[in-house]
Formats: structure tokens, sequence, C-alpha cells
């Protein structure tokens, strides 16, 4: 059980504490309810120099913590004096039935308080300040604004804190119930396994109304096998076709999908009549194995977390059972087995592609106690070899080197399309070559890497550990592993192309920026957003005034360095929130999320002033200025097409008037 004790002098707490002092430049202290220090920053030189002093007149050791818990109210923080007048804050916290006091030492509040203090210094004949940079007074306002920001800050930092224990506890009684021993057992008996799938799930998420539905390859469609709750028998005959545009949804985003984030409109009248529903994924060799469909219950974050983590335990599990039945007939496959659930396990968290490859080449190394080895990926276009990672004794081959095919043995098992194993690099007819001296035996293996049929690259490994020669079970065992690896690493790859056409797709060449087609997207999401959360939003379309003049004058080159020094000036002085994007020509635009008309004319007028400014320093060859035109939704349209038409009016207005201004209906 977490106590505060516990939280407050853990190493991650210690992170984030030190990281808030140095953001708010008080020194902190938290202390338990019954008065011990649980955690504390670095004094300041302030602080110190008093508490050295032994000074009565300003000793006070303990006065700020002395702001005991009895007289002060939760999350309710007071600001204070101390008797050196240094400026300092103090409020409880309440968390896991337990409260701990905050303590934040500042500075002094006033050019007042520094002179009176350096009176008593020198009545004491005190040694000379410690402080070698000018002094900031901390102003009472600003120490109140600070102690509110930290009191709220640390709360929110607990409120996660708790959320993610809540999560992992969760998903520790999930895996509990279901481990890989107890998959095993029931993997013998189907029914009894689909049913234990969803028991587990009503054990954590309470009664709930789902189905599970696995592909059958022979009709080659997704069949309801197991259901439970409410709509248990309406699920009994269920079924959708394996191309069925929610399967090539969750295929083409790996991901679960749900009817409040559908891209597509569903037809079947059964899940027509549910209020909800959502449909969770199971992968296997790369393909959706089964489907965990919840209805009629709107899931929280912490719930689809949770989801997302059962689904992910049943990916590992069903692939682990995959590879234990096609390795039965090798030699010592438990003992295999049991590594490979580490090797899955390991391809699965490589965040970025640099880790994914040098994650496939020490795991292979490991699995056949080999102490060199590399992998090389053939580039298409010039059918060179590039060394994407490599473990090894010396730098010979280094990371990134690009070798011709013909001149490696890589090559070799390219252009032959298979596999070799070789006991004598010297003697074997294939390589016939000297071994060369980094390398301490004469025994290697290279292995293809296939993606559908297609050799993306090749695995090298040599030097067996106490120099033993490799072997045909080897051979075997890596061939298993790296033809489960290359599904991660085609993910990898797809998912690296597919992100980067996302971004051509959504962002203007010249700019840099968001385009029209991005835009439509996003305030189309503004609007359900507020059809679900009502919070209004508004949005501006800007344009250059005399932009043809400019063109016409001083050429289209300097027309188009306009246009992105006006798109970097936006992008810069708009809030993080916010979402600009070219419109078209010399047309911008920007959304305002969860934003008022009163809130909206503040912000525009800001842009509008910083445009201005960013002009005059430019000095462009003639004076430049912008209009603008700013509405909001639901006040002036209800619809994306009413939003642009009303928007466009307001800087027709704009434009009608003079130029230079700001129009909002």
């Amino acid at each position: 059980m977490v106590t505060i004790s516990h939280f407050f002098t853990s190493n991650e707490w210690m992170d984030y504490f030190n990281a808030l002092a140095g953001t708010i430049n008080f020194e902190m202290q938290i202390y338990s309810e019954e008065g011990a220090l649980l955690c504390a920053t670095t004094e300041t030189p302030l602080c110190n120099f008093i508490r050295t002093s032994r000074v009565e007149d300003i000793q006070c050791p303990d006065f700020c913590a002395r702001s005991t818990l009895k007289y002060l109210k939760v999350n309710e923080p007071q600001t204070q004096k101390c008797r050196a007048g240094l400026t300092f804050f103090s409020f409880v916290l309440e968390r896991f039935g337990e409260r701990a006091c905050v303590i934040g030492k500042g500075g002094f509040a006033s050019y007042e308080d520094l002179l009176e203090f350096l009176r008593i210094v020198k009545t004491y004949n005190l040694p000379q300040l410690p402080v070698q940079t000018p002094l900031n007074f901390t102003g009472t306002d600003n120490a109140e604004a600070v102690a509110q920001y930290a009191c709220l800050a640390i709360n929110r930092f607990l409120i996660s804190y708790e959320e993610k224990n809540r999560i992992e506890e969760k998903f520790f009684r999930m895996t509990s119930l279901f481990d890989s021993n107890t998959f095993r057992t029931l993997s013998r008996n189907t029914e009894l396994l689909y049913r234990y799938l969803l028991d587990t799930m009503e054990f954590i998420f309470g009664p709930v109304s789902a189905a599970l539905m696995v592909f059958n390859h022979k009709t080659r469609v997704y069949e309801s096998v197991y259901s439970a709750g409410r709509y248990r028998d309406d699920f009994l005959d269920f079924y959708l076709d394996g191309e069925h545009p929610l399967f090539n949804e969750m295929r083409q985003t790996q991901a679960f999908i749900s009817s409040f984030n559908l891209k597509i409109p569903v037809s079947e009248s059964l899940l027509l009549r549910m209020e909800s529903f959502y449909f969770f994924p199971v992968f296997s060799g790369g393909q959706i194995e089964t489907v965990i469909g919840i209805f009629d219950r709107e899931l929280t974050r912490e719930d689809v977390k949770i989801m997302n983590a059962y689904t992910d335990h049943l990916h590992l599990n069903f692939e682990n059972r995959n590879l234990r039945e096609n390795a039965g007939s090798l030699k010592k496959a438990d003992e295999r087995f049991d590594f490979f659930m580490d090797f899955s396990s390991s391809l699965t968290s490589a965040l970025s592609e640099e880790s994914l490859f040098h994650t496939l080449v020490e795991k292979s190394m490991q699995l056949l106690n080999a102490e060199q080895g590399s992998l090389m990926l053939l580039d298409s276009e010039t059918s060179e070899l590039v060394v994407e990672a490599k473990k090894s004794r010396d730098d010979t081959v280094q990371e990134k080197m690009r070798l011709r095919k013909e001149d490696s043995i890589a090559g070799i098992v390219i252009d032959s399309g298979e596999p070799l194993l070789v006991n004598d690099i010297e003697k074997d007819p294939r390589t016939r070559r000297e071994n060369r001296q980094r390398y301490r035996t004469k025994s290697f293996m290279s292995i293809l890497l296939k993606i559908d049929s297609r050799v993306t690259g090749v695995l090298n490994m040599s030097d067996k550990a106490k120099g033993a020669l490799f072997t045909e079970e080897d051979l075997r065992i890596l061939q298993s592993f790296v033809n489960s690896a290359a599904v991660a690493v085609e993910r990898n790859l797809l998912y690296k192309q597919t992100e980067e056409l996302r971004q051509l797709s959504i962002t203007d060449p010249l700019t840099g920026i968001y385009n029209r087609r991005h835009l439509n997207h996003r305030l189309s999401e503004e609007i359900t957003r507020y059809n679900r959360y009502k919070h209004p939003f508004s949005f501006i379309m800007l344009d250059l005034d005399r932009f043809k003049d400019y063109n016409d004058t001083y050429g289209h080159i300097s027309g188009d360095k306009l246009i992105k020094a006006l798109a970097t000036v936006m992008e810069k002085s708009l809030r993080n929130v916010d979402i600009a994007a070219r419109f078209g020509g010399d047309e911008f635009v920007a959304i305002f999320p969860q934003t008022t008309k009163d809130d909206a004319i503040h912000i525009t007028n800001r842009l509008k002033e910083k445009i201005d400014r960013s002009f005059q320093q430019e000095q462009f060859e003639m004076p430049l200025t912008v209009s603008m035109g700013l509405t909001t939704f639901p006040d002036d349209a209800t619809s994306v097409g009413e939003l642009l038409e009303k928007t466009d009016q307001a800087l027709y207005l704009a434009k009608k008037g003079g130029g230079n201004k700001v129009v909002y209906l």
C-alpha cells in the first residue's frame, strides 16, 4: 500500500520536486503530520546564512515549519514572512489518507525588507552576504501566485501518480489471473480459454457486455465464439467479413477503434442499436487473431489503458503459443521458448528504429552465444548494403557504413536467396577467403531478413563462444526468431514511411505549417468536441493587404519569402493549443480551441501587434499590414462551411474598411 511518506521519498518524486523548485525559484521542504522532514531541495544561500548566523533576532531554524497542519486548510496556500524578512508559503496536502505540509522559501518581498535585514547584519557585524548576482524581490502577489501554482502542480502530479498506480494494480490483478502458464493450460480447450478471457475482464471491470471474435481461416470471417452480459444472445451468431472496413482500419492503425473515433460508418443493425461499442484487436504474426468487443459502456481513459495492456499481454501469449507449436521438434525447445518471451518483449518495446535494430542484433547474439554480430539492410536504389547495427571487438566496420553487395559475403546471401552457414571461411567453396584478424573463429552464419517474400537485409553472427562451430540447429532456431522479428522491423519501417507521408499530406510545402486539408479535419474535430463537451472555439482568417502589388513590384520569390515570414510569426505568436494553417495564397487561418469571443479578440489583437512589429523590424521594401476576420462557434455558425463563410465575410469587411484592422461578427 502506498503511503505519503513512501511517495515523497521516492526517486520519481524527487526528480519532479527538484525540477519544480528550480522552476519557481523557491527552496522547498515537505513535512509529515508528525513534523518529520520527508524531502527537501538544496538550501538557498540566504536561508543558510540566516541559519548559521546564530543571531537571536534572525535565528529561525524552524519558523517556516511551524506553520503547523492544524492552522492550515487543505490546498489553501498561505504566504508569510520569517523573522529575517524572507517570504515563504505553506500549504497542506491530503493523499493516501494522510496529510503533509509543503513549505516554499523565497527571497525578500521588497527592497525595504532587504534594508531591514542589512541593518541587523550591520548591527551584529556579520560577514558579507553570500549573494553574487542581483537580487530578485519576491513581491507578495508573486509569492501568492507561485504558491497557488506549486499547490496545483503537486496535486496534479499526485493525481497522475494515483492513476498510474490504479492502472498498474489492475493490470497486475489481470496478469496474475491470466499468466502464461494459465494460457498454456487453457489452450488445450479453446472454449474454456475464450470464456476465461471474458471472465478475466469482468473480474477487473465488473459486469460488462462483451463478445470475443476469432478469425475463421476457412470462411475468412471473424465470428463470435463467446459472449457475455445482457447482449450475450444477440452476439451468439454474429460475424463480420475479414475485409470489413472495421478490421482494415484496425490493421492500418494497429490500435483499437470505437463508435466515438470511427472514420467510417457501420451498417450492421446490431452495432447501430448499441449506444457505444469498442473493438480491441489482438495481433499474432502481423494479423488480427482475435477481437474483443465491449458494448453499451463508455470506457474511461484508465479503462482503455488497461484494455490496451491486456491485448498486448494476449498478443505475446498467442505469439508464444504459435512459436511453441512450431518449435516442438527443436532440441531444448522449452529453454528456447523462455528466451523468446524476453526476445519478443524486447522487440515490442523498442521505440525507435535504431533501438529495434540493436535489440535484434544483441538478442540474436545472446540466443546463439555469439560474440560478434551485425545487421545490414539493402538499399534498393543503390544495391548497397548499409550497416544499421553491429557489435564487435573493433571499429573496422562502422554503423551506417555502405558496402558494395558484390564485395561482401552478405551479398552472396542476398543473391542466392538462401541463408549461409559456414564452418571454415577459408575452406568453404562458397567463400574461400582468408579469415580476417578481427574474427576469432572461422565459423559464421548469415541469415536473410525478409518482409513479404522481399529481401530487406542480412543478419550476421560470428565467433561462437568457446570457439565452437555454428550448427544446423543454430541456423533453424535463429531463422525462426528472425522471421518473427521481421514483423517488428516491417511495422517500424511502415510506421516511419506512413508518418512521413502523413506529415507531407497535412503540411503546406512552402511554409511548413498545416494546410487547408488538415484545417478542415481539425475544424470538424472541434465541432465534434463542442457537441460533446460544449466548449466554444474561435476562428480567424487573415490576409496580407496589397500583397498583389508587392508581388508585381518585387517578384514571386520575394512574395514567397514574405509568406514564409508571416507563417513563422504566427507559429511563434500563438499559444501551444492553437492551430495555424495556410488557407491559400496569402491567406492564413488559426483555430483557438476552447476560446470565447472575448478571449479570442484579445488573442487576435495581440497577434496583429506582433505581426505589425515583425514587419517593421524586417524592413520590407514597402509598408505591409494585415487584415483579420474573427468568428466564434457556435455563436456565429453551426457548421464548418458556415464558419468559413462568416469568417470570410468578416475579413471582407476588414479589407473593405481600408485594411489593417480586425473585424469580428
